[in-house]
């Protein structure tokens, strides 16, 4: 099973009751090279807008300054395995129907009162009822237990594979105090506007659409972290600033697909101040055509088979991304710890593209085309590369086997959201995440009771009991080897029914000041962990 059976042997480990080591072996990373360290200073990252500071809010920037302010049960070190965090040690029964959490002792929210156990029953809970993925992480843990204030035992009615992978950042599982935010509705409640965790960063200033700044907590329960003083979310959307700024230093780390086309980044490449690091996290995403499978030519599987033959994902990932994003091989992206290189989708041919058309009874007419397709997507500035520019090149292939699509660029996420979750489509550019585990981040957009009228469900319209059948099997297994099998086999399923075509994986790629080290591992959001290894000016 090649690297993937490496990282199952990871995660397996985290089954066993040497939590407490791993602690150890992961807080040693913080002090390696320490001689190159330099404690303190400040980094500016280049942001897009920070709607809200809700913990549980969907956006990716929300996500990178809650995983600062908040702190999770556990974390992924540098090789992506679970280890404590502000669980000082963590162990799982025999069975797999109890997690039990021992919390660090010197744990204090930024108010001074400390993390108990019963703010982790309360965080659950919040979490389970309010997370758009609540059900499918933590759907199975029918009570918390607090022994004491330093224990908290979940108590599941059947095993669940993702729960640990789920519990290791904050963007999933939150640690709260109840003390603040247990009252009224937690969506709404006002403390979101100046949270309180006990995270390694604590809330400073926060101008709305312009900038938020944190700064270090200096009663962290990780002592030493974090190395950094400050970090500053600078907010611009202008693309011409977002460039120079990062040109001239004013920005010291960026997602560069945020900053700049694809194409580019060899260029900012030969900037002097700059280097280029690719993420090694385990939470990948992939572009996807969607295909809404209720009726007209989409509701024939041939059609969705013949569209796969007519798209040449290595010329979307290899021509017009430069080589900085991966062809995708089927639903699951090749960073998720069960991707398997040997299930594998469609090859471009137009040949057998063509037959399958022709047998499908759409025959080409005398105008050259045998039906048409909308296909929505975000328009610019938002991401071209992962929206317009493969929205445009899918309008061109399909041409070539008789199909018209007519593209329809919405203005932004919310009017795309709109139509489709009203399933107000017949193609659709999606750009789903993975969620680590498939049975929180995939499953969700194949399962028949997921069919809703909501972004990022199954809005495709799919429904296949057997598909269903096996992911819930899947996510009950705790052998991650019987797992990997489940999902190589829902995945060929999957691949020979085409509900939705898997274009290219993203690659996460971060431009960052070349004295800046920068954590490139587990949720990409260990920031506490990011230092200068010089002096700054």
């Amino acid at each position: 099973m090649g690297t993937t059976s490496a990282r199952g042997s990871a995660l397996r480990a985290a089954r066993t009751n040497i939590a407490t080591l791993l602690t150890a072996a992961f807080l040693a990373l913080a002090s390696v090279a320490a001689g190159a360290q330099q404690k303190g200073g400040s980094m500016v990252y280049l942001s897009s807008n920070i709607p809200s500071l809700n913990p549980l809010h969907s956006a990716f920037e929300v996500g990178l300054v809650s995983s600062q302010i908040f702190a999770s049960l556990v974390r992924l070190d540098e090789n992506n395995r679970p280890v404590p965090y502000l669980a000082e040690s963590f162990s799982i029964s025999e069975d797999g129907l109890a997690y039990t959490f021992n919390l660090d002792r010197n744990a204090k929210f930024h108010d001074g009162k400390p993390v108990t156990s019963a703010d982790v029953a309360f965080s659950l809970e919040v979490v389970q009822q309010n997370h758009r993925f609540g059900p499918q992480m933590f759907g199975p843990v029918e009570a918390v237990e607090t022994p004491d204030d330093h224990t908290a035992v979940f108590r599941l009615s059947q095993p669940h594979g993702p729960l640990l992978i789920a519990a290791t950042t904050p963007r999933q599982l939150p640690i709260m105090p109840k003390h603040v935010y247990g009252d009224g509705d937690f969506m709404k409640h006002p403390a979101h506007k100046d949270p309180v965790g006990s995270g390694p960063f604590v809330l400073k200033e926060y101008k709305t659409d312009q900038y938020l700044i944190i700064e270090r907590n200096k009663g962290h329960f990780n002592e030493g972290l974090p190395w950094l003083d400050r970090i500053i979310y600078q907010m611009v959307t202008d693309k011409t600033a977002r460039r120079i700024g990062l040109q001239r230093n004013e920005f010291q780390l960026a997602d560069a697909s945020g900053v700049m086309r694809l194409t580019d980044i060899d260029s900012f490449k030969k900037v002097d101040h700059l280097a280029l690091t690719e993420m090694k996290t385990v939470s990948g995403g992939a572009i996807v055509l969607e295909f809404n499978n209720r009726e007209g030519p989409l509701s024939n599987k041939a059609v969705r088979q013949a569209i796969a033959y007519g798209i040449d994902r290595s010329y979307i990932a290899d021509v017009l991304h430069a080589g900085y994003s991966k062809a995708s091989k089927g639903p699951l992206p090749f960073t998720n710890i069960f991707f398997n290189d040997d299930v594998e989708g469609y090859p471009f041919d137009l040949d057998k593209a063509n037959a399958l058309l022709d047998e499908a009874g759409y025959p080409v007419k005398d105008d050259g085309i045998r039906f048409e397709l909308g296909l929505i997507y975000i328009a610019q500035p938002f991401r071209p590369d992962f929206q317009s520019v493969p929205g445009e090149y899918v309008a061109q292939a399909l041409k070539k086997i008789g199909i018209k699509v007519n593209q329809e660029p919405m203005a932004g996420f919310a009017a795309w959201g709109k139509r489709i979750s009203a399933w107000n489509f017949d193609m659709s550019m999606n750009w789903p995440g993975d969620k680590v585990d498939p049975a929180i981040g995939v499953s969700r957009l194949y399962v028949c009771d997921n069919i809703k009228k909501q972004a990022y469900t199954n809005t495709s319209g799919y429904c296949n009991p057997k598909v269903d059948e096996i992911f819930a099997q899947a996510a009950r297994e705790a052998d991650l080897d019987k797992r990997q099998a489940l999902y190589d086999e829902v995945s060929r399923i999957l691949i020979e029914e085409m509900p939705m075509n898997w274009l290219f994986d993203t690659v996460g790629q971060w431009f960052h000041h070349k004295d800046l080290y920068l954590p490139a591992y587990g949720w990409g959001e260990s920031w506490d962990l990011a230092y200068w290894k010089k002096p700054q000016e």
